[in-house]
């Protein structure tokens, strides 16, 4: 169960060794209505994880992973639509690889007990997923944000004894 990693280049593993303190501090109060990937940046380390990857998609993205060693995407999503400059969605992953015990009613399961997140299964690619998307079309505060990514890392923890019912993880 292993997380579903992009490969990395020589070039990215640089980029993600020299970031961990490159983005200016955001003040929690402050009111965001899109992101960029700097602010996606900024709030990993906001959080004391470690930025593993920048740029993982085509899309504004990073790569994070906690001190326990577990990976989490922050994607951006409608960007740069209008007149709108950066992101006015940003969803948070954490991605597995699927193992015999999962089960559509394992995710089912997941997805009625901890409406928080959306747990979804990727049969074809074997992968399941936990996600949680903010849309920011009138505003959230930078806090809030934090929250949101706090949120997705809890309950994903507390979900796996659903989709990984035969797992050490749950």
């Amino acid at each position: 169960m292993k997380f579903q990693s992009v490969l990395l280049s020589a070039v990215a593993l640089a980029a993600a060794a020299g970031a961990q303190a490159a983005p200016a501090k955001v003040a929690d109060g402050k009111v965001l209505k899109a992101v960029t990937e700097s602010d996606l940046q900024q709030l990993v380390l906001a959080e004391g994880h470690t930025v593993d990857e920048l740029h993982p998609f085509e899309a504004p993205s990073v790569r994070g992973k906690t001190a326990d060693g577990l990976y989490f995407l922050l994607i951006g999503t409608a960007c740069d639509i209008g007149k709108v400059k950066g992101c006015q969605g940003a969803m948070m992953q954490v991605r597995y690889d699927d193992d015999e015990s999962v089960t559509l009613e394992g995710v089912n399961k997941a997805n009625m007990e901890e409406a928080a997140i959306g747990t979804w299964w990727d049969k074809e690619d074997k992968t399941v997923g936990f996600t949680r998307y903010v849309v920011m079309d009138d505003g959230v505060t930078w806090l809030n944000l934090r929250q949101n990514l706090r949120v997705l890392l809890d309950v994903q923890a507390s979900t796996l004894k659903y989709v990984f019912p035969e797992s050490e993880k749950k």
